[in-house]
């Protein structure tokens, strides 16, 4: 062995470290919008939406009597309106920022930004929807708990019940294809849920997964699968009590179940302001914002139209 031999303990690497890249967020999916009626307020009108629905006129079933006029049927509405409020963030970075880091950071912040704004809007608009007045607790299930898990039973019930108030499916039927082993997917509700219920959907006894849809092209991002006349998308933002055992509110939505409103011109605005936009707080250009801003509100329309459906999870826990 040579006496005098160099190793990293006389002369070690310079760096210490090599920086490989920024690794990816764990973000959630954003499903509760996607279901909603989107319409806009023009600039300068108001910040308040208003709805209409005409009340349906009863079936005419008394025979004409000859010769007499009928008393006719009057007309009757149901006015629904919302307030369009203003959301937005910003964050601060500094001019030294931008020079002593290796990191696009004024790129990432944008990215950044981008998700936080999804994730408000997913956020505001799940927990207007958990408020729907037409609930049921799952009660079918066998984790012993009060609600349980989903059940078959469960997801059927609600099914009827939104049939029974002239909801009408998200969906088309998907006919069988030449796939080994698919099936027709009937014309169905969406089911929104927590990624924690996947486990206590599988459990039903119709639930087909994605892959088994006789046209994969059916599928919507993150939808896990169907039970019958419901398919569902998954989040990890779905709505969530803590607790023992957590609780879920499992939103199940028809047609026109809701809306979501915005002024327009002011739907959602990035503002950049650099280190040389004149500021006069910062007179030596030192720092830059970077944020955004939107008007926003989502309203039920027709409880009749969406269900909630509270769980807990298969385990119970």
């Amino acid at each position: 062995m040579a006496a005098n031999l160099t190793t990293t303990s006389q002369v070690d690497d310079a760096v210490g470290v090599f920086y490989d890249r920024i690794l990816a967020r764990a973000v959630p999916e954003y499903i509760y919008e996607r279901f909603g009626q989107e319409r806009q307020i023009p600039k300068g009108r108001s910040d308040t939406i208003k709805w209409r629905r005409y009340t349906a006129l009863s079936a005419a079933t008394t025979p004409l009597a000859e010769g007499i006029t009928p008393p006719g049927s009057q007309l009757a509405k149901t006015d629904l309106t919302a307030k369009v409020s203003q959301y937005g963030d910003y964050v601060h970075v500094t001019d030294w920022v931008d020079l002593t880091v290796e990191d696009p950071v004024l790129t990432e912040t944008a990215v950044l930004e981008n998700e936080q704004l999804m994730l408000t809007r997913d956020t505001l608009c799940r927990n207007i929807m958990v408020a729907c007045a037409s609930n049921t607790n799952a009660s079918n299930g066998s984790n012993g708990q009060s609600p349980t898990e989903i059940a078959q039973t469960d997801v059927d019930n609600v099914v009827i019940a939104l049939l029974g108030g002239n909801a009408k499916p998200i969906t088309k039927v998907v006919t069988a294809g030449s796939g080994q082993g698919t099936a027709p997917i009937p014309g169905a509700f969406m089911g929104l849920c927590h990624t924690d219920l996947l486990t206590s959907l599988e459990a039903c006894v119709k639930f087909k997964y994605v892959h088994e849809y006789p046209q994969q092209n059916a599928a919507m991002v993150a939808e896990w699968g169907s039970t019958g006349h419901v398919r569902w998308l998954y989040s990890s933002n779905g709505d969530r009590t803590l607790g023992t055992p957590d609780s879920y509110k499992n939103i199940i939505v028809g047609q026109e179940s809701y809306g979501i409103v915005s002024i327009a011109g002011s739907q959602i605005t990035s503002i950049v302001k650099g280190f040389n936009a004149g500021d006069k707080s910062d007179p030596l250009n030192q720092r830059t914002t970077m944020g955004w801003k939107m008007t926003y509100v989502a309203r039920i329309l027709n409880d009749a139209f969406m269900h909630k459906l509270t769980s807990t999870n298969k385990a119970g826990s």
